[in-house]
């Protein structure tokens, strides 16, 4: 899984930076088991730091970071970090439908350690509605949930206060068949939305492609 992450618009104003990540590991019916994450997170033109996961037998990552920084300050336990993944492996976890049921199609949980904080985004399925996304992308059944994200570790202790008065995020989800996802389909989200002190943050899915074959076996 790859990523790229760049801030434009107004929001390049107060916080102008770019995000390029990395994550390789296996995936099955089982779940998620991540190998290796690299990220690099630029700001401006001077900062810059780079990230690295690298996991074990036991599941536990290493943690490699240009310019390094002092994990002990904030620490996060081996007993929390074992039970996380990287973010983008967590994304991956999400994507594939890990952690869904019928009770909570969205899933329950993305439990994730960026190689400095543990924290979950956690899922609470309220509902199903009609979507018609007004790019054209999608129409049809989708499923609202509610996202919270749930601080537990490597934080300053004024961001876990902070954190618990974050405002609610909200999501569409829809189910996208594919043959070659571990429980025959994806989960996509189409739409994420959040209200802020500067308006309502939206992101809205701009681009789909489910490359597939027939199922074998």
């Amino acid at each position: 899984t790859s990523s790229h992450f760049e801030t434009s618009g107004i929001v390049s104003a107060f916080w102008q930076s770019i995000i390029d990540a990395s994550s390789s590991g296996q995936i099955s019916v089982r779940g998620v088991a991540p190998a290796e994450y690299d990220s690099l997170y630029r700001r401006g033109a001077t900062k810059r730091q780079r990230v690295k996961l690298t996991y074990g037998s036991d599941g536990l990552p290493t943690t490699f970071a240009d310019p390094p920084y002092n994990q002990q300050k904030y620490p996060v336990t081996d007993a929390q970090k074992k039970d996380a993944l990287d973010p983008l492996g967590a994304a991956t976890s999400v994507l594939a439908g890990m952690r869904a049921n019928g009770s909570n199609p969205c899933g329950t949980i993305a439990p994730v350690f960026d190689g400095r904080r543990r924290y979950n985004i956690e899922f609470t399925y309220l509902r199903d509605e009609t979507v018609k996304l007004d790019n054209g992308l999608y129409s049809g059944k989708a499923h609202l949930c509610q996202l919270h994200y749930n601080q537990i570790a490597g934080f300053k202790p004024k961001i876990l206060k902070e954190g618990r008065e974050l405002p609610p995020a909200f999501g569409w989800f829809a189910e996208i068949p594919s043959a070659r996802a571990p429980h025959g389909h994806y989960i996509l989200p189409l739409k994420l939305w959040a209200s802020t002190g500067f308006g309502t943050v939206t992101a809205t899915l701009t681009q789909m492609k489910i490359e597939d074959s027939p199922a074998k076996g």
